[in-house]
């Protein structure tokens, strides 16, 4: 049986969806700005807030990512391991997997677990790069983790 946990992340102005079972399975971002009733029961779920307080915090949660392809796992294991206020580009991520930049980012755009899983942190040479999220959203994460750019 899965928990759904709500949090509002104030330096993004939104609420952020957790789902959990026995395992870390959904990050989302609501764009829905109504009053959420808020809900904390998962160690990830503070966490969370924890981060969006502007802590920097090393995710202790297991995930699961089973359901996706095995080349996106890997792709999304390889992000997993960008530090807290560090970037890669994409080309940067593409030739460490083997890949072209474009997969690359492709594999990032079904990411089930943003933030825990940093694709965030993944930019253009010249620029941002796209945000399932959208743009605003991503230039928020960086700029919570002091990232210029």
């Amino acid at each position: 049986m899965a928990t759904i946990d709500i949090i509002f992340a104030k330096p993004l102005d939104c609420y952020i969806e957790i789902v959990h079972n026995d395992e870390l399975r959904s990050i989302r971002f609501l764009k829905n700005k109504e009053n959420l009733k808020e809900r904390r029961t998962q160690k990830i779920t503070f966490e969370l807030e924890r981060y969006f307080k502007g802590e920097k915090i090393d995710f202790s949660c297991k995930f699961d990512i089973s359901h996706l392809s095995p080349f996106a796992q890997k792709v999304l294991e390889k992000t997993k391991k960008i530090g807290y206020g560090e970037t890669i580009t994409y080309s940067e991520l593409a030739r460490i997997i083997g890949t072209s930049p474009r997969a690359a980012g492709r594999a990032l755009s079904i990411n089930p677990l943003p933030v825990v899983i940093p694709c965030h942190r993944v930019v253009a040479k010249h620029g941002i790069g796209g945000y399932s999220a959208g743009v605003g959203i991503k230039i928020r994460l960086l700029e919570l983790e002091s990232i210029k750019l």
